[in-house]
């Protein structure tokens, strides 16, 4: 079945970290803007992978145009805790002055899920502006998603039903479980460690959090390293003199690349959502170029279209 990858406004991508996650974001982010949307790239403050993605100069708290239709923002703390504290006290001089506060602000950082609360409400609002569609979020590894996905459940029993908690809560909440606006697409490597961590991270999710799921993006998968005829001539170049060195580094290419297809196995029978597979990029001590990632942005969009596996 076809599938519109640009059909949820906010769409949030997860995955350990290692597998190339804001690769993806920002091929999905080019792709959108090819196909006419306005996509905006959200990434959490701590990290600036967009600003070396897309060569850009210092990407701030507000949309940052990055070239060729995309746009990005960095989610950064204090000034999402200053929104939504002068959300409340209706003077945004004295929320300043409240996360200029060093124990406040010592408390603010220290005190449990704070960030990740701010930061659902500031999603809800770009939401809700309606200035740009899809909105892509570059969430953390699978481990602080959970926490953040989670997050409805956990404040669920500590707030009262009325009052600015519970206004917040039930505005990220409604956007979480709203799954015509919201998607989480799940990123991942056709390794035994990712593909492990995916499956266990993907039965969470199932008996957990109310977020509806979009699809399964397996990256760099490697290409068949030999093809049938080649591999057939192995055993006897074995027997020739000269050629033993060559023939045990081609069985073990194709011994790896027989792992990645039972990876990538092993996934699509843990979890049934539609899968996409994403080539390799070549090296991984330099960031893609941005041809390369609108190459890897237009095979996904291909892929979904001709019905995902």
């Amino acid at each position: 079945m076809a599938l519109d990858p640009f059909q949820h406004r906010v769409q949030l991508f997860t995955g350990k970290g290692g597998v190339g996650k804001s690769s993806v974001v920002a091929a999905v982010a080019l792709a959108a803007a090819e196909a006419g949307h306005r996509p905006l790239v959200v990434e959490l403050g701590h990290r600036a992978t967009m600003e070396t993605l897309f060569e850009a100069p210092a990407i701030g708290y507000e949309p940052t145009p990055v070239g060729d239709g995309v746009a990005a923002l960095n989610m950064e703390l204090d000034e999402a805790l200053t929104d939504y504290i002068a959300a409340q006290v209706r003077v945004r001089g004295v929320a300043k002055r409240v996360v200029a506060n060093e124990t406040l602000r010592r408390f603010f950082y220290a005190a449990p899920a704070v960030a990740e609360v701010v930061t659902l409400r500031k999603l809800a609002e770009l939401a809700e502006r309606g200035e740009h569609h899809p909105i892509l979020v570059d969430l953390d590894a699978t481990g602080h998603a959970r926490m953040f996905l989670s997050l409805p459940q956990v404040f669920e029993g500590l707030v009262g039903p009325t009052g600015p908690l519970r206004a917040l809560l039930d505005a990220t909440t409604a956007l979480l479980r709203d799954r015509e606006r919201t998607a989480l697409h799940l990123v991942t490597l056709p390794a035994p460690l990712p593909t492990r961590e995916t499956l266990e991270f993907h039965a969470h999710l199932a008996a957990g959090p109310p977020v509806g799921l979009g699809y399964l993006v397996v990256n760099r998968v490697p290409a068949p390293p030999l093809g049938e005829p080649e591999s057939a001539l192995l055993p006897e170049l074995a027997r020739r003199e000269g050629f033993a060195a060559d023939v045990a580094l081609a069985e073990r290419a194709l011994a790896q690349h027989a792992l990645a297809r039972r990876c990538i196995d092993d996934l699509g029978a843990g979890i049934p959502l539609p899968r996409v597979e994403l080539p390799e990029l070549g090296t991984l001590r330099r960031a893609p170029s941005r041809a390369a990632l609108g190459a890897l942005g237009a095979a996904l969009v291909s892929q979904l279209a001709e019905g995902a596996a």
